[in-house]
């Protein structure tokens, strides 16, 4: 058998339409087969059905509930309209900007060392030495060589002080590690895996200085083992 969810061919879906609508349409299939077994006692008994008519009530509640849900998260409504007040789409997006901010940290870090290199290396005034020199220390004093090795310290830490500069101004924790950014994603099966190959398709282009690792799993499964 075939189904089909009427949203069309995508070719490069990332998980995101093409699951909301297989959902669906498997949930109106096992609301019309459950309909057909409480309509007859003898299918029901045939097919050793425990279905309750208040349990096939129940599921169409959350069938109802769960288009609603996805109204608020998108942030329209099924004709198109954009919803009023506050939604879970907007929280979704501030959430998002703020995450940003981590997934931004490395090559935005970048960014100021090469500024701050370019700038120190074409006007020949490191910033420990080049301030000693305003200040009226002599270059033949043997203190200046001593501002030349605060210099070489921050051309090393470099990387460092430009991220723990860039989480000061943002005000993000200062002591949070300095690696790589990861994504773990906790749930069943097939939310966690369509949550990962929707995750790691939207990366896939991304520079590695701005990409994520996305580990997905079951909870009362295998995530600890995967982790």
């Amino acid at each position: 058998r075939i189904f089909s969810t009427d949203i069309g061919v995508r070719p490069a879906e990332p998980c995101t339409i093409s699951v909301a609508a297989t959902h669906q349409l498997l949930t109106q299939i096992f609301v019309y087969l459950s309909s057909l077994l409480l309509a007859s006692t003898d299918l029901r008994k045939a097919a050793g059905s425990v279905m309750t008519d208040r349990d096939l009530s129940e599921l169409e509640r959350c069938n109802r509930d769960c288009l609603a849900a996805l109204e608020d998260i998108v942030g329209f409504d099924r004709d198109g309209s954009h919803l009023p007040g506050a939604t879970t789409s907007q929280q979704l997006r501030e959430k998002g900007a703020h995450w940003a901010k981590h997934v931004l940290e490395t090559p935005i870090a970048w960014i100021l060392c090469f500024l701050y290199i370019m700038g120190t290396v074409v006007s020949g005034y490191p910033l420990v030495s080049g301030v000693a020199t305003a200040a009226g220390l002599e270059t033949e004093s043997k203190y200046f060589y001593l501002t030349r090795v605060f210099d070489g310290l921050i051309y090393m830490f470099l990387p460092q002080i430009c991220a723990l500069l860039i989480r000061l101004v943002q005000r993000r924790p200062l002591l949070h590690r300095m690696v790589g950014r990861a994504i773990v994603i906790g749930d069943c099966p097939w939310v966690a895996q369509s949550a990962e190959a929707f995750l790691s398709k939207i990366f896939a282009c991304s520079y590695s200085a701005t990409g994520v690792h996305v580990y997905s799993g079951n909870p009362a499964d295998h995530l600890v083992h995967r982790m």
